[in-house]
């Protein structure tokens, strides 16, 4: 009994360990992410640093991010309209309690689904993009030939690329939201199962809205791009040569802006 209590001395150690090694790893990350984040707040601020270059790489990933991301937006709308909104209503009209619609479009669509949704698509339309441009910087030498040239690589790629992902991340979800609502009413009308107008309808989604509600979803699109563009340029940036493929950062960044996404969405669904 003796022995076999010492035999799992050992593995309890090494379980322990690898749990305190990863938990560590993870605080470790973590603290980099937010010290990036800083950073580029502070960088952002300063008074010289929206200069010529830095404002045409802001307009440039901006047009990226947004005009090259509608057509996907507007889709998006047209599927979870019919899906979401549709369905909401065709089973709160089934019930009788179509009194209900604002309520839960509000809590599903405007305070959880259309941030979350925007962030993947950020992801996809732009941020693969980001990622193989920046992981190609460092391994042809781009970083070096900016630092001797007396440029920031900070100011110069991350900053501009993370505002651009904020300030699309907003209007992409107000496309969004608005395709969205559209659709869902114009399906429900036409099954039958709404006889009012697309203003009453408007006025119940309004009326169910809180002040929060006009506030904290903004801004939870506007930190989720921030995000999404932070993480996609630290996954980018910290390919260092040839021998890290290409291929995986993708996966990679995948996986960090995902659970950037959530972090965030929890983080703001914790305010009252």
């Amino acid at each position: 009994m003796a022995r076999t209590e010492r035999r799992d001395l050992p593995l309890v150690r090494r379980g322990l360990a690898a749990l305190g090694g990863a938990t560590i790893l993870l605080v470790h990350r973590l603290l980099l992410y937010l010290s990036l984040a800083a950073t580029v707040v502070v960088v952002a601020l300063r008074r010289g640093t929206w200069q010529g270059p830095v404002r045409i790489e802001f307009k440039r990933v901006l047009h990226e991010v947004t005009v090259r991301s509608l057509a996907t937006t507007v889709a998006t709308g047209l599927l979870v309209g019919f899906a979401l909104v549709s369905q909401a209503v065709y089973w709160l009209a089934q019930t009788g309690t179509t009194g209900l619609v604002g309520s839960v479009i509000v809590v599903l669509l405007v305070r959880e689904f259309v941030p979350i949704l925007v962030g993947l698509i950020l992801f996809g339309r732009a941020g693969t993009a980001t990622l193989i441009e920046l992981g190609e910087a460092r391994a042809r030498g781009w970083l070096r030939q900016l630092e001797i040239q007396g440029l920031d690589p900070l100011m110069l790629l991350v900053v501009p690329r993370a505002f651009a992902f904020a300030l699309g991340a907003f209007c992409l979800g107000t496309i969004l939201l608005l395709s969205t609502l559209l659709t869902g009413y114009l399906m429900a009308n036409a099954l039958g199962l709404v006889s009012y107008s697309i203003w009453d309808f408007s006025d119940l989604v309004l009326r169910a809205m809180e002040i929060n509600d006009f506030i904290l979803p903004p801004l939870k699109c506007i930190t989720i791009g921030f995000a999404v563009a932070l993480a996609c340029c630290a996954t980018g940036l910290a390919r260092r040569d040839q021998a890290d493929e290409l291929q995986r950062l993708v996966p990679r960044g995948f996986v960090r802006s995902a659970i950037a996404i959530f972090v965030v969405n929890s983080v703001y669904d914790l305010v009252p």
